[in-house]
């Protein structure tokens, strides 16, 4: 356990405004205190801690020299937005981010004016960053538009749009590229291969020399304005004439650096300069992510993204269905050379890190980018080879339409595994996967299947990659389920019944979909001790629909209520009621349990799924509740 250490500066004082009066050693200072904050925080609450610990003097830094909210920071991705919180009024909410009804783990406008632009998925920040500071000038307002984009967010085609734009625009703009050379893993592609050698060409070196030595040349104690601006005109004269960024000076920008982000004077000039140049201007940053904690330097993969920790022994975790899915694609790539795994930006978040080690050139790590990862697929399978493109059910919206438009459309074999399908838990709304069942079932030619636990999903990837088909798998976040309560049933595209009432006409007939289907059992065993008949059935088929097994046990049941961890709106219930429109039931017969219409903070996934009551409480409430209105009404 990290230990809770009193502060000399980040507790007394009032932020943003008192940042402005210290002077350089009382920034030092409270760098080092909000790192140790950020430390204390990852241990009570999880969350984005590597990240964060790389950005604390860039944000302190602009908090200094800009003034908050009348000028606009922007955050690419802003998982790395907590120093940013701390500075602008949540310093004392800061144990609560990441819980339920606490703080988000990242910006977002409904929680402060400080937060410009909310964001959870990457390269939003130079589109969103330029449509504010258009509007600045259609309004004729003065102020500042900050962006701070990754070196990964340049893998992201997007970042790249927006840049094709900035020739439009006749005002300041300020795009800090934060450079660590990490995504969530290490970056990828021929645009990390350019910034590392902009980032270790000799003028980056020389430079940061140059300035150390400039400022170690005035006299010490004075105010940091004074120190700064003496500083500013050969740090400035210096670094521009580096013949380093040319791609970005070809797109519009005035680039400046590559700087020492956890160099305090050396941003404070950079930035004093930017602030004033008139048009856009790139400000390139050198930071270490996990910066001043030695573990999360040595290892910002694993530092990333943490889990809260709990008191007591450790235990060991039990096997993600993430972790579970990289060990089966490990034995079917044991067996097959012509099946390969892509992910974008996701080795660890998707369980591949031992996938990679052991199949490395059956890996494809695409970067930030969702759309060519899709296309890309498609071309591995025009090209003969089965792809498996393992992504995020809340990534995969990005590639919807390479989805319809490459693969589907042209019917080219390959396997969607949708990880974090339904919600997502601390991470929020931006990250619950609960929109796949309805993007997706309207699309022909495409096979999609929701395993109930690890044997489903187990058996459906090995399934799956022996079809001449387009096949979707969906997982939830978190540990495999392993039961053994009934009997295994080999995998095919037919329904599973989980359980089978002996009457002739049964009262409830539960359709569990995926991650619902034992929630659905459980409810359904405690019906039945309290005398109702129920059958369950597990509908890991959802297109194509398993008709044979299915008209009899719904054309039988007096009520069906279909269970799904998606939107309500547009998703399984709707594609069940169509399809069986030819059965004799009216629309009372049937009933719904799913997702509400409208987006959900984080909170943990028990606490989510309840307040849907998806859970075998909920569902069993809410089928006594239909006993009863059945009761008064006959």
């Amino acid at each position: 356990m990290v230990e809770k250490k009193s502060t000399t500066l980040l507790d007394h004082l009032t932020f943003p405004e008192d940042l402005k009066e210290l002077t350089l050693d009382e920034l030092d200072c409270l760098c080092a205190e909000v790192r140790q904050r950020l430390l204390e925080i990852s241990t009570e609450c999880g969350g984005h801690l590597a990240s964060n610990l790389g950005v604390v003097e860039i944000t302190i830094v602009l908090h200094t020299l800009f003034s908050s909210p009348t000028d606009k920071i922007v955050f690419d991705t802003s998982h790395q937005s907590y120093v940013h919180k701390m500075l602008t009024g949540r310093l004392d909410q800061m144990f609560s981010i990441r819980k339920e009804h606490g703080l988000s783990g990242f910006a977002n406008i409904f929680e402060s004016d400080h937060d410009i632009f909310g964001a959870g998925h990457a390269s939003t920040a130079l589109s969103s960053g330029l449509g504010l500071a258009h509007s600045r000038e259609l309004l004729d307002q003065d102020h500042s538009v900050i962006s701070i984009i990754g070196d990964s967010s340049l893998s992201g085609g997007m970042c790249f749009e927006a840049l094709n734009n900035f020739e439009k625009l006749n005002s300041n703009f300020i795009c800090i590229l934060n450079d660590n050379d990490m995504s969530i893993s290490h970056p990828v592609g021929n645009m990390s291969t350019y910034m590392t050698k902009v980032r270790t060409s000799p003028g980056y070196d020389s430079a940061r020399k140059f300035f150390d030595t400039v400022m170690s040349n005035i006299p010490k104690g004075g105010p940091l304005k004074r120190r700064i601006e003496k500083g500013l005109d050969c740090l400035r004269d210096y670094i521009l004439d580096t013949k380093v960024g040319v791609i970005f000076e070809e797109f519009g920008f005035q680039y400046l650096g590559p700087i020492d982000g956890h160099n305090v004077p050396m941003l404070m000039a950079a930035l004093k300069y930017a602030k004033n140049y008139d048009g856009p201007i790139l400000i390139h940053t050198i930071t270490q992510k996990g910066k001043g904690h030695e573990p999360a330097e040595h290892d910002p993969i694993k530092y990333h993204g943490l889990s809260p920790k709990k008191p007591g022994p450790s235990v060991k975790k039990p096997l993600s269905n993430s972790e579970f899915f990289g060990d089966v694609m490990i034995e079917i790539c044991n067996k097959r050379d012509d099946v390969v795994v892509i992910t974008p930006a996701m080795v660890g978040g998707s369980g591949l890190t031992k996938f990679a080690d052991t199949h490395p050139k059956k890996l494809f790590d695409v970067g930030i980018a969702e759309e060519h990862a899709v296309t890309f697929c498609a071309g591995l399978s025009r090209g003969g080879i089965k792809p498996v493109l393992a992504i995020y059910s809340t990534f995969l919206q990005r590639g919807f339409d390479q989805f319809i438009h490459d693969v589907c459309i042209q019917k080219l074999p390959m396997v969607f595994a949708l990880d974090r399908a339904g919600f997502a838990g601390e991470d929020g709304a931006t990250h619950h996967g609960v929109f796949d069942y309805t993007y997706m079932l309207p699309i022909p030619n495409v096979t999609i299947l929701a395993p109930k636990d690890a044997f489903e999903i187990e058996h459906m990837l090995k399934w799956a990659v022996d079809q001449d088909r387009i096949v979707s798998i969906r997982y939830p976040k978190g540990s495999i389920l392993q039961r053994n309560d009934i009997p295994k049933v080999p995998i095919s595209l037919s329904s599973e019944v989980m359980i089978r009432s002996q009457a002739q006409e049964t009262e409830f007939c539960l359709v569990g979909v995926g991650s619902m289907a034992w929630e659905c059992y459980d409810a359904a065993q405690s019906l039945i001790q309290q005398g109702h008949s129920c059958t369950v059935i597990n509908l890991r088929s959802l297109k194509p629909l398993d008709t044979d097994t299915l008209d009899p046990l719904l054309e039988s049941a007096k009520n069906i209520i279909v269970v799904e961890e998606g939107m309500g709106i547009g998703g399984v219930f709707s594609h069940l009621i169509q399809s069986f429109s030819h059965l004799n039931k009216s629309t009372g017969q049937w009933h719904h349990i799913a997702i509400p219409d409208r987006f959900f903070d984080h909170g943990s996934i028990p606490s989510l799924r309840n307040q849907c009551g998806l859970s075998k409480d909920g569902i069993e409430l809410y089928i006594l509740s239909k006993v009863r209105e059945l009761s008064h009404t006959s």
